[in-house]
């Protein structure tokens, strides 16, 4: 079970390894840790909001297949919460971008910018729907 507090420290985490990749201007030669480090930082910004509007359990762990699908995704979180469909939407996205670019070939310059963009976006849009910074 992950507390409140340990997500914020997670998410931290992660986004101080993409800002510092952004700064050394080494996004595309990292792709593979990018994909992997944007898709956690989504999930675990997605359970601080969920556990922080008191929506799922304390108990309930959040895991990135969970976006492998719109219908996996509407399953798994099938009640309502602020901006549901542009949450979701962004974690599918992001999932897909963790599929491409943690496997396979190298991928280009913008899909690794798409992704670190798509993330700081769902940042943002948690962000205002929790009325404080928490990343």
């Amino acid at each position: 079970m992950t507390t409140i507090e340990e997500h914020k420290e997670i998410i931290k985490e992660f986004l101080d390894d993409i800002n510092e990749k952004i700064k050394a201007g080494i996004l595309a030669e990292r792709q593979k840790i990018i994909g992997f480090s944007a898709s956690e930082a989504a999930t675990n910004l997605f359970a601080l909001f969920l556990h922080s509007k008191s929506l799922i359990e304390p108990s309930f762990s959040v895991n990135h297949r969970f976006f492998a699908s719109q219908r996996i995704a509407e399953n798994k979180f099938s009640f309502d919460f602020p901006k549901k469909e542009k949450i979701l939407g962004l974690l599918i996205r992001q999932e897909e971008y963790r599929l491409k670019l943690c496997y396979g070939k190298r991928k280009t310059d913008e899909l690794v910018n798409s992704a670190v963009k798509g993330l700081f976006e769902l940042k943002e849009t948690i962000e205002k729907e929790m009325g404080a910074k928490n990343g």
